[in-house]
């Protein structure tokens, strides 16, 4: 079953219904978009989501994340009165904030949740950068956020940060814990925000380093080594969630049958008209496949300039023996002087490719080769397989 895909204009649908459904607001529209990170326009009623293809994980874990995202923006809709920037650490900490006091008031009504949060989390940890791979005092920052929202940090930082960080965190735990228990929203969250800022000792305006839970070559993740990251995450958020089970949030059992559902009404759709074996067709299994990634023009144009030598250009020849060479002669006796020699290439070409993981980290670039190699072949008439 995982080995299909929903198409995205039937993603759209069952996000519309879904966001409108949990946030009780009919005016809600929904769109994909690969350029920038989930977010909610609340004036303009429009929730952006990252795409399928560019999430973590095999097509059902895709789903799952892409579902939990969705819950969370239409709990910001519901809960929220504003949703600042995420490009400037006062909007990015609020945010951050936010996301704990929404996250509580939407397990309250939506009680089914639980499990799918925690198994979002893991993946968002997993998706934040390495701490020495951030400079200055973004660092803070990104350090502030994991340790607030996983109760654990990806690297390591300086001591006397760390117990900012620490600081902050519980500061920040308190003042949620306090909007919920007296009903505070958004507004009254805004005024604690500078406090924060004053405890991490940075900019109210620095930039934050976006980051996106983009798939990566070679960002692989295997079922024991996300299993570990839910063993984590469900210990760090026991006092929040209570004992949840790392393997039943792997398994996802939950939401499979409304996932199975959802595939085979799309296959139905599909399979309307005509079947595509009967007229000698044949449909990959993936539908969602964005070309643009791998299609290089530059390096096709290229190659195609360095490959034309194939089809004609000037042979240089080089005896050892023979007469003389009189020049005057072989000038006046070979007219033209310069002669264009036609090449062609009239053996049949068979590219083998490596599907192996020792070219997981380069697979896009291996991709972008064969892809520039065939179009070549193909403009120089030349036969070939792939």
């Amino acid at each position: 079953m995982q080995s299909l895909e929903l198409r995205n204009e039937t993603l759209v649908e069952i996000a519309t219904f879904l966001v409108r459904r949990w946030s009780e607001n009919d005016d809600i529209i929904v769109e994909f978009s690969d350029k920038i990170e989930t977010r909610t326009r609340l004036s303009e009623n429009k929730v952006i989501l990252t795409p399928l293809e560019k999430r973590i994980g095999n097509y059902f874990q895709r789903y799952r994340q892409f579902r939990t995202s969705l819950w969370y923006e239409a709990m910001r809709i519901r809960f929220c009165k504003k949703i600042l920037s995420n490009d400037h650490a006062f909007g990015f900490i609020l945010n951050t904030l936010e996301t704990r006091r929404i996250e509580y008031l939407g397990r309250k009504i939506w009680k089914g949740m639980d499990e799918e949060i925690i198994f979002n989390y893991s993946f968002l940890l997993v998706a934040r950068p390495q701490l020495h791979t951030v400079y200055g005092k973004a660092r803070i920052v990104e350090a502030f956020y994991q340790y607030f929202m996983f109760g654990a940090i990806k690297g390591e930082v300086q001591s006397s940060y760390f117990e900012k960080i620490k600081k902050a965190s519980e500061f920040g735990r308190r003042i949620v814990d306090e909007a919920i228990e007296k009903g505070y929203d958004t507004e009254w969250l805004e005024k604690k925000v500078n406090e924060i800022i004053k405890i991490l000792d940075i900019d109210s305006l620095m930039t934050v380093p976006v980051s996106l839970p983009f798939m990566k070559a070679g960002m692989a993740l295997t079922e024991e080594e996300l299993l570990k990251f839910l063993t984590v995450i469900s210990k760090n958020k026991e006092g929040d969630f209570g004992k949840t089970d790392p393997k039943a949030a792997l398994s996802g059992d939950n939401v499979y049958e409304e996932y199975k559902i959802l595939l085979n009404e799309n296959k139905k759709s599909d399979n309307k008209g005509i079947a595509p074996e009967t007229i000698g067709l044949q449909i990959p299994a993936t539908n969602n496949v964005d070309e643009t990634k791998i299609y290089d023009l530059s390096l096709i144009n290229n190659l195609k300039t360095k490959f034309k030598e194939w089809k004609s250009g000037w042979k240089e020849q080089h005896l050892r023996s023979g007469d003389e060479f009189d020049e005057e002669q072989f000038i006046e006796g070979n007219e033209p002087f310069f002669s264009d020699a036609k090449k062609s290439i009239k053996t049949k070409i068979v590219i083998l490719l490596d599907h192996s993981s020792s070219i997981a980290s380069d697979a896009i670039e291996y991709k972008k080769a064969t892809l520039a190699l065939c179009e070549v072949l193909s403009y120089l008439k030349v036969k070939f397989a792939v």
